[in-house]
């Protein structure tokens, strides 16, 4: 093999590699868009996002500790209804994307399980030092 191949070879591997390593940032925001109710725009949107994010985390030196919270987090997350305190009589009493349940406005909410707000805390800190 000439070192051409060698060096396409090798650029191919670290691609597979890169695509591979890190947390499921697509997973995610497709729970999150599955929970919201968006399509594949507001999917690639939240990707982008994501993907920012992280590239801003290792251009600082910090993208290990964004890869840890992000892989931490992920397995907690969940689509819930959350109320917003107002009252409602019909869904035209509430707004945001909200509706009226129960007589509440409620809206879908996409994060960490409030019983879990402490699990990843260590992995909090240690990315919130790269602030």
């Amino acid at each position: 093999m000439g070192q051409t191949s060698l060096l396409f070879a090798g650029l191919g591997l670290v691609a597979v590699l890169a695509t591979g390593c890190g947390p499921d940032i697509a997973g995610i925001c497709e729970r999150q868009e599955a929970c919201y109710g968006g399509n594949d725009a507001d999917i690639d949107a939240c990707i982008a996002t994501y993907e920012g994010q992280r590239d801003t985390a290792y251009d600082i030196g910090c993208g290990e500790e964004f890869d840890t919270i992000v892989a931490c987090t992920d397995p907690l997350m969940e689509c819930s209804s959350q109320s917003t305190g107002q009252m409602c009589m019909s869904n035209a009493d509430c707004n945001g994307g909200t509706v009226c349940s129960n007589g509440e406005c409620t809206g879908k909410s996409f994060g960490v399980r409030p019983n879990d707000a402490d699990t990843c805390e260590a992995e909090q800190n240690a990315y919130s030092r790269c602030d």
